[in-house]
């Protein structure tokens, strides 16, 4: 996994996504986008990207998607047993302080970006969160992002790939923004956001038959807005991503 550098405040300035606060042998106050999924049995229970398991009755109202959670945990709460075939593991019963659960979720288009006459800017893009291991997240990644828009305007983000590899044999993958809503243009405002964008199809592409790839090289493109107000495009580093899969 991938340490995303976190700009966002959105749930305020308790979030510090790779730290946990507090912590001692029997409690623990964390935060970490989670990916809420069930067991065999149906227990609902959510992946952490800090390496924790974790669950509590709200969680089941995101089931199969990606939210941003603060949560605490201590002795006296104790656990919940999940089962995944003959094996047990147990989940903590954490209790939820914070949580972004309004996070907009998207599959990354096969095909390439539609030309745009007058492309939207970000003002800065975080490093991608993902895992190698597609049962982990779904295949999800997580993209953190800010912005100018007008007051009143919405922000709505997408992801295409390029037809072809580059001439480094690199995955290119575009960054769209797109700012609709019916707005002030005499005040515009700083705004973060995070999206969930599904990669399962780029891995299926790659990683099947005889001459599936181990790894590709993913590089995001995207429009940026620099500090005279002009949009120029601008590059992510490359992502590794291994994408075959053990049997």
């Amino acid at each position: 996994m991938k340490k995303v550098i976190l700009f966002l405040s959105v749930i305020g300035a308790t979030l510090l996504m790779t730290s946990c606060l507090g912590e001692t042998s029997n409690s623990y106050t964390d935060s970490s986008y989670v990916y809420i999924d069930t067991d065999d049995r149906g227990e609902v229970y959510a992946k952490t990207f800090t390496g924790r398991i974790i669950t509590h009755s709200a969680l089941i109202s995101g089931l199969n998607e990606i939210q941003l959670l603060v949560y605490s945990w201590d002795e006296e709460k104790g656990t919940t047993p999940l089962t995944f075939g003959q094996n047990v593991v147990y989940a903590d019963n954490v209790n939820i302080i914070q949580k972004k659960d309004d996070i907009y979720h998207t599959t990354l288009r096969m095909s390439p970006l539609p030309e745009e006459e007058d492309p939207a800017g970000f003002d800065e893009i975080g490093t991608p969160l993902f895992t190698s291991d597609r049962a982990f997240m779904d295949d999800y990644w997580v993209l953190e992002y800010a912005y100018k828009a007008n007051k009143g305007q919405k922000a709505k983000v997408e992801f295409y790939k390029e037809a072809a590899l580059n001439d480094k044999g690199e995955v290119v993958i575009k960054i769209q923004l797109t700012l609709s809503g019916t707005t002030d243009a005499t005040s515009q405002e700083q705004q973060t956001d995070v999206v969930a964008f599904k990669m399962s199809a780029l891995r299926d592409m790659y990683s099947g038959g005889s001459e599936g790839k181990e790894e590709l090289k993913v590089l995001f493109k995207y429009n940026k807005r620099e500090a005279n107000g002009e949009v120029k495009e601008a590059e992510l580093p490359v992502v590794s991503w291994k994408i075959k899969e053990s049997n």
